[in-house]
């Protein structure tokens, strides 16, 4: 049961960051990974493992997306 309710946190996580990724790119286009890379530098600058980890995975999202896909959804 425990390990079910963590793939499912895990789940919606990965789905939050599809979100934040896809905003990106729909908002600044070409320029939606360089913004990610900005703000994951700040939490690294930070020492905010967490969040420079969840913005490193957002900035392999939005390398992998094809933003035209992605714009017409």
């Amino acid at each position: 049961m425990l390990t079910l309710s963590i793939y499912n946190i895990y789940k919606v996580m990965q789905e939050n960051l599809r979100q934040i990724a896809i905003t990106l790119i729909s908002q600044y286009g070409e320029e939606a990974s360089t913004i990610a890379m900005l703000r994951a530098a700040e939490y690294a600058a930070s020492l905010n493992t967490v969040e420079w980890l969840k913005w490193e995975e957002i900035i392999k999202l939005i390398e992998n997306m094809d933003s035209d896909n992605v714009l017409d959804s």
